[in-house]
């Protein structure tokens, strides 16, 4: 009897033992896990978001517009006096707070490098990138030309306005890849040189576009009166007691926010390129730096990028 209480009591005194050398989980361990796998998964859904919208065709020129105009913009801002006079001081304070000798400031420079920023090489990449993909940008016009001859709209200023809007882009696509093509020794470079040069081809492909950025002026303003006259309508028959309160407040209110939200985006989109357009358009330009027109550019898309970006959130 004493041998199995000695043996049964042994295992417990075993287990105890083992159970007070088992390692704890520190709270300071565990929470610096959890950063960690939050953060894993944060990186993991914005990646997968990333890719839905690098999957269509415009979710690709977005991606790509982005990384074209905030380089761009990048590489002028930290070359400016204000940033380069910080980082100047900035070093200069830490040396001295390293107990370090502090440099004498180098002469100007003489002989300007021709290498190009790394910044604006990228921008230029980038670029080149967008320009190439819109070689075969005639077949999506081409669609849209076929399916607004198709379905015009119905009010007689849209249905023009429509036209020539296919019309411009349509000469501005073909003058842009003509060009694109003949600057990389690809072919059209005889007729070009017959026709007033790059510089000619180069600024009438910019004018048709800012035709029809024009265009879009004159279609916005349209639509401005036609929803004016719609709202009115909709109220005049809830007080003839041809439409319930009610339903009346749900459908306008729906509609109304979908499509002055719409016509705000394009408006804004529109209004950033204006600018721009004219100062191409132009051989001497109207004397927009060059170091905001990323910036510029920047703004006129986005506030369709960030549609973009949350389209492509899970519902």
């Amino acid at each position: 009897m004493s041998d199995q209480a000695e043996s049964s009591e042994k295992p417990e005194g075993i287990s105890a033992a083992s159970r007070g050398n088992a390692p704890k989980i520190v709270p300071r361990q565990k929470a610096v896990s959890d950063v960690v796998v939050s953060a894993v998964l944060k990186t993991d859904e914005t990646v997968l978001r990333l890719n839905r919208l690098l999957s269509t065709k415009a979710g690709l020129d977005i991606v790509l517009a982005n990384l074209n105009y905030t380089s761009h913009s990048l590489h002028y801002l930290l070359a400016s006096s204000p940033l380069a006079s910080l980082r100047l001081t900035i070093r200069l304070w830490l040396l001295r707070r390293l107990g370090r000798d502090v440099p004498a400031l180098p002469p100007p420079a003489t002989n300007v490098s021709s290498a190009r920023p790394p910044l604006l090489a990228f921008s230029d990449l980038m670029s080149k990138t967008r320009y190439t993909l819109r070689l075969l940008g005639l077949v999506s016009m081409w669609a849209w030309g076929s399916s607004t001859y198709k379905s015009p709209p119905k009010d007689p200023v849209l249905r023009a306005v429509a036209y020539l809007e296919v019309l411009s882009m349509l000469v501005y696509q073909f003058l842009e890849n003509v060009t694109y093509l003949a600057s990389n020794g690809i072919g059209g470079d005889s007729l070009i040189k017959r026709t007033g040069g790059m510089g000619k081809w180069t600024i009438w492909s910019i004018r048709a576009w800012f035709a029809y950025v024009l265009l879009q002026f004159v279609k916005l303003s349209r639509e401005s009166v036609l929803f004016n006259q719609k709202e009115r309508e909709e109220q005049r028959q809830v007080s003839a007691g041809e439409k319930s309160v009610a339903v009346a407040d749900a459908e306008l209110e729906a509609a109304r926010q979908a499509e002055v939200r719409s016509w705000r985006k394009r408006l804004v989109n529109n209004l950033a390129w204006a600018p721009l357009c004219a100062h191409w358009s132009l051989e001497k330009g109207l004397g927009v730096p060059p170091s905001t027109t990323g910036f510029i550019s920047w703004l006129a898309g986005a506030w369709g990028t960030y549609d973009a970006w949350q389209a492509t959130a899970l519902p």
